[in-house]
Formats: structure tokens, C-alpha cells, sequence
């Protein structure tokens, strides 16, 4: 992701193949396989993973189900592969944009500004694979645990660009960072699970009032505009 908040385009991960193949064949499946995860990606963000069909997926990017089946054993298969790639991407978009040395000189409001707006827009691009997941968990928790650590892994990130920011005892500051963090995750959650608003995922005003949320929570000195 980008400072702006926009996400760059998808890197998706290599496709090992046998040997036999000659590089076009090579480049052919590598390209389906991409077609396929994208078209999968667009599909779950407007439905549930139970009401997309694999000959959706197939049509989505004009394949054939028997080239879906020739790169996924089944479509759970397929669906592991498509929240890998999401789990991998999250994990280095995070590493990137809250990496300490990015917002030194940042004033903290624009840091839970630029941060939660950075989550949103992540969630966005991600809500189909983030609710089947979540969906999924009731029955098999596994599924959820990989978006757990990148969670786990924002967090920390926050208490170590916060914590030394705010005007508390370490100890309590580092107490309210992973409090309100919890409370953010939460928010997102049912977001896309449940939407019920009032401000929904969608909604431009959501970033700027998870701000002021916590802003006022962690006792953020605002500057005058």
C-alpha cells in the first residue's frame, strides 16, 4: 500500500511446474492460475464463498472448469491458495507501511490517521477471503489463525510506533495501544461479517472516526487546523 492509502498490484506467488513443459505452456499455467485467484478475489468480495461456484470462477476469467481443476484439486484447495496469497500480501503491505523509520518525523494524530485508514482500505480489498475465513473458523479454527498473526503483528507494530509517543507510564500506555487495537479489530470484524453500521466498511467517515475514537482514547493532542 501505498502512503495514500491506494494498494499496489498484486504480486501473485510463482507456479512451480513440471519440468517437461516447454516455457510457454510454462507462462500459460502461471496465467491461468493468476486469472483464476483474481477472478475468485472479485467474486467473494460481492458474495459468500458457498454461493460462488467453481464454473463461476472458471467463467469469471474465461477458462474452462477442466483448467480450474487442472491447477486446484478441489476449491477448498482453491480457496487456501487464494488466502495464502492474501495472508502473504498483508504480511509484507504491513511490514512496509508501519515500519518505525516511515513516521519518525509524522505528528501522532496523522500516524492513527494514515493507520487506520491503511486497515480499512485493507479490509476492503480483502473482505471476501477475510469473511470466509472468519466463516470457516466456527467449525475448523485453523483457518483463522493466519489472519490472527498479521493481526498480532499490526499490533505490535502500533505499540512500538505509539507507545513512546504517549503521555502515560509505559506500562499503562502500552496497556491502552493494545486495547484500542482490539477494539479496532473488533469493529472490523463485524464490519464484515455483520455491516450493520451505522457506519459501514464502505463509508469514507469510517478511518477518520476510528481515529477520533482513538485519539481521544490514548489522550492524542490534536494540532489546530
Amino acid at each position: 500500500m501505498t502512503p495514500g492509502g491506494t494498494f499496489p498490484s498484486s504480486a501473485f506467488p510463482r507456479v512451480e511446474t513440471p519440468s517437461i513443459l516447454q516455457p510457454p505452456r510454462q507462462r500459460r499455467a502461471r496465467e491461468t492460475e493468476q486469472a483464476l485467484l483474481g477472478a475468485g478475489r472479485e467474486l467473494l468480495a460481492q458474495r459468500d464463498f458457498a454461493a460462488v461456484s467453481v464454473a463461476q470462477i472458471a467463467a469469471a476469467c474465461q477458462v474452462s472448469v477442466g483448467a480450474f481443476y487442472g491447477r486446484f484439486r478441489d476449491k477448498m484447495a482453491y480457496f487456501e491458495a487464494l488466502r495464502a496469497l492474501v495472508i502473504e500480501e498483508t504480511a509484507e503491505s504491513v511490514k512496509r507501511y508501519l515500519s518505525q523509520q516511515r513516521w519518525e518525523d509524522v505528528p501522532t494524530h496523522t500516524v492513527l490517521e494514515k493507520a487506520m485508514r491503511f486497515l480499512v482500505l485493507g479490509v476492503i480489498a480483502n473482505r471476501g477471503v477475510i469473511r470466509a475465513s472468519l466463516r470457516h473458523a466456527s467449525t475448523r479454527p485453523e483457518e483463522w489463525l493466519p489472519h490472527r498473526q498479521n493481526g498480532d503483528e499490526v499490533v505490535e507494530r502500533m505499540v512500538l510506533l505509539l507507545v513512546p509517543r504517549l503521555a502515560l507510564p509505559t506500562a499503562e500506555a502500552e496497556q491502552r495501544v493494545r486495547f484500542a487495537m482490539q477494539a479496532v479489530f473488533s469493529m472490523l470484524v463485524n464490519a464484515v461479517l455483520n455491516d450493520s453500521g451505522p457506519l459501514h466498511l464502505d463509508d469514507e467517515r469510517l478511518p477518520g472516526e476510528m481515529t477520533r475514537m482513538l485519539t481521544g482514547y490514548l489522550g492524542v493532542e490534536v494540532a489546530p487546523a
